[in-house]
């Protein structure tokens, strides 16, 4: 009897090195992200991706299934169909066509879409393209890109507006599925003429009163000085996850972004950047160093891993620190206050250096922006002081 067993399994950095361990299904049928069963216990590894386990005749096969722990149960779901698809055919004695002759396979090559991206370094437009990707074809329904049609686009908007999706995501989505249309060698014009809008709002900031409670409440030295980073350096969440000690020249007082590739970290438009470092932070970092030589991870976890869930830490401070609203949607669904996310650290430090007085380009320059423009949103001249001031002062009659 054939084999029609497909085993999800995570390939996952651990502290042995790289190893595959089954994905663990939760009761409501879910797949667990990021968690593994070693030794019949479950165990949590950031760091990894989803794969396949199945057998070409008595030869095991591993094929990749992405990072996203939905998508890649969906990928077991429809490689353990088409296995039974295959066994039924063979009983009959009918031959499954699989990919009809000439005609390109949306779900292969969104596998080879994707891939492509991997493999260029740009790891986060991958995990894009794959998100976007899956999301659509299950929307569609289509099997072959010739059957797409611009009504599918429409449907797909549709559908993501229905979700509740946000305008500026459903914009994200669109534009991935586009490039998905162009490496298909399809009219992407034709096909979705118009991209969906949205509206571009402002960056919004932290309030010194919100930013003098919320530290006032820190009292581990660990999470004072990964928030403080992100406030005083500007930060991406990414960029402080993967930041190792090394990358810190403690002498200079200064902060160097780089890539890592061994872990599947690339700066975003691949722009190295050094930045300068406050001297109360850096005299925070000489010390907690010093208390701490051998870890490698600065906003690592306990096991000196990369910690993905600074967002989950910051939510639960501020519900700690009695800092949620109370008014959102998000405090009253979860006691997860909407006013506080990671990049809004970012966003002030930005600003607060351009209200400083410093010079758009060092600006630019220190946040890794690529372009004058993209800085020059966090000026926000109705909100700041001085140009308030020179506005009153205009005798206007």
């Amino acid at each position: 009897m054939a084999n029609r067993k497909v085993v999800l399994v995570r390939l996952c950095k651990t502290e042995n090195g790289w190893r595959r361990y089954p994905a663990v299904i939760g009761k409501n049928g879910r797949v667990k992200p990021g968690f593994v069963t070693v030794g019949g216990q479950e165990r949590e590894y950031t760091e990894g991706r989803y794969q396949l386990r199945t057998y070409e005749g008595s030869r095991m096969v591993y094929r990749d299934a992405g990072e996203n722990a939905a998508s890649a149960l969906t990928a077991q779901t429809k490689a353990e169909h088409l296995l039974e698809a295959r066994a039924a055919a063979k009983a009959a004695g009918v031959k499954v066509e699989e990919d009809a002759p000439g005609r390109l396979s949306l779900a292969r090559e969104l596998n080879r879409f994707v891939q492509a991206a991997q493999d260029r370094g740009s790891v986060r437009a991958a995990e894009a393209y794959r998100q976007a990707g899956d999301d659509f074809l299950k929307i569609i329904g289509r099997v072959y890109a010739d059957e797409v049609t611009p009504d599918d686009l429409l449907r797909h908007q549709r559908e993501l507006r229905k979700r509740g999706q946000a305008p500026r995501t459903i914009h994200n989505r669109h534009v991935c599925i586009v490039a998905f249309l162009k490496y298909l060698k399809l009219d992407a014009k034709a096909l979705a003429p118009v991209a969906p809008k949205y509206e571009k709002k402002l960056p919004q900031t932290y309030s010194a009163e919100e930013l003098k409670a919320f530290f006032a409440s820190l009292k581990d030295k660990h999470l004072r000085i990964i928030f403080e980073l992100l406030l005083k350096t500007g930060l991406r969440e990414r960029e402080a996850v993967f930041l190792f000690w090394e990358n810190i020249d403690l002498v200079q007082g200064v902060l160097k972004v780089r890539s890592k590739p061994d872990l599947g970290f690339r700066i975003k438009d691949a722009e190295e950047r050094d930045i300068p470092i406050p001297a109360d932070l850096l005299t925070r970092l000489k010390a907690y160093r010093k208390q701490h030589p051998n870890i490698r991870f600065v906003t690592g976890t306990r096991t000196d891993n990369p910690n993905g869930k600074l967002l989950r830490t910051l939510k639960r401070l501020v519900n700690a620190a009695g800092l949620n609203c109370g008014k959102c949607e998000g405090c009253i669904e979860h006691k997860e206050c909407e006013r506080w996310w990671l990049h809004k650290f970012r966003s002030t430090c930005i600003t607060s250096l351009l209200r400083s007085g410093m010079d758009l380009r060092t600006v630019m320059k220190f946040s890794g922006h690529s372009d004058l423009a993209s800085v020059m949103r966090y000026l926000a001249p109705a909100e700041d002081e001085a140009i308030k001031a020179q506005v009153n002062a205009v005798k206007w009659m």
